[in-house]
């Protein structure tokens, strides 16, 4: 035996590794994972796609170091289904010149490996920038926008999360945290920690957002974070994730702010999602389009569906609304839902200008949150 870990933290490690692997990479070694087993009795776990890497410690019993890589996803698939949180041991024997096995209790286990040597290799980056976040500020800077990231390759500069240091409209510093496709934006703002007051302007990949967003919804304590030109590295735990930047120029999107919004809403957060999820059950339209029509104290929501034999759906809602003209909008369903699933409080705070204008939405508890809406026809 060369070494061996419990199931249950080879399981937890691999789970978050095995995401960021290519199940069909063009190089065969970025569908392995690498694992190093260490003569102080730790295994480490290391996966990439040569955009974003993570890094991962385990305790073990090493019998003999060594270094080898294995198919990521199937290893995880292994491991996944082993129901108890036993012994997981990995054999090398003589002959096994390009396979390992893999042994637990009664069942056994022979995977091809690929010799670490053809794993990329990875230089730690010479810090420009480095400071401390708490796990659930960032989180929710992360979190709150991310669902507003842009997947048109062709403008690559909005496939990301904005990060920045920038001002408040109250002039106060905030480290803000920006994402848009275009039709929609969500800004989220949060003190800047020490060290990140001067901040510059960096566009974080999506599927990184995503990667720290899913190991800090496991992990609660501090998160260091380290900044160079092209990279950005996040510290969890004991994990390490490693990746590039968007090399591109995010817009300014202050310029779509609203700054003429006097028409101010307010309601229920639970009653509004309930009552648009329920009319578009109606609707096989890919935008599922609703239409809100306010007139002093109801918000009537309605959708309709061509593509369904012109069904159509309404619900009213108690609303408080503080003027006295009537309004009638439209928007993508899934945009307001999203912005909706962002918002923790239990009431929605909305500002119209009239029928054409950009919206804005807030949590009513939180106005570190905002989020722009344009409208659509319906």
């Amino acid at each position: 035996m060369e070494f061996s870990a419990k199931r249950d933290d080879l399981s937890k490690v691999l789970s978050h590794v095995q995401s960021i692997v290519e199940k069909r990479a063009a190089i065969p070694v970025l569908s392995n994972v690498k694992i190093t087993a260490n003569g102080d009795n730790s295994i480490e776990l290391l996966a990439t796609d040569m955009d974003i890497c993570i890094e991962d410690r385990i305790q073990a019993v090493v019998k003999n170091p060594i270094c080898t890589t294995i198919p990521a996803s199937t290893l995880y698939e292994i491991v996944r289904k082993i129901s108890d949180n036993v012994d997981v041991n990995f054999i090398k024997q003589p002959g096994d010149k390009d396979s390992i096995k893999i042994q637990v209790g009664s069942s056994e286990f022979s995977l091809p490996t690929i010799k670490p040597e053809e794993f990329p290799s990875f230089e730690d980056p010479a810090n420009t920038m480095r400071f401390t976040m708490s796990s659930e500020i960032l989180r929710g800077l992360f979190a709150k926008v991310r669902h507003a990231v842009s997947n048109e390759e062709t403008r690559y500069y909005l496939n990301g999360v904005y990060l920045h240091a920038a001002v408040s409209e109250d002039g106060v510093p905030v480290l803000r945290a920006v994402a848009t496709d275009g039709h929609r934006l969500a800004l989220s703002q949060t003190t800047p920690p020490e060290g990140a007051s001067d901040m510059p302007g960096i566009i974080i990949p999506k599927k990184t957002v995503a990667e720290v967003v899913k190991l800090l919804d496991s992990f609660v304590g501090e998160v260091d974070i380290a900044l160079c030109d092209k990279k950005i590295i996040f510290y969890v735990g004991s994990s390490v994730i490693t990746s590039k930047l968007i090399d591109g120029k995010f817009p300014d999107y202050e310029r779509v702010i609203p700054k003429n919004n006097d028409k101010n809403l307010s309601v229920s957060k639970k009653e509004f999602t309930d009552a648009i999820d329920l009319v578009i059950s109606v609707s096989n339209d890919k935008t599922k389009a609703v239409k809100f029509v306010i007139n002093g104290e109801k918000l009537m929501i309605s959708a309709t569906s061509e593509m369904n034999g012109n069904a159509r759906g309404a619900q009213d809602v108690a609303i408080e609304f503080d003027s006295s003209e009537s309004l009638e909008i439209g928007f993508n369903s899934r945009y307001v839902l999203d912005a909706l699933s962002a918002i923790d409080g239990e009431a929605v705070k909305m500002t119209f200008s009239g029928n054409l204008g950009a919206v804005t939405a807030r949590d009513s508890e939180d106005n570190n949150f905002l989020y722009i809406l344009m409208p659509m026809q319906v």
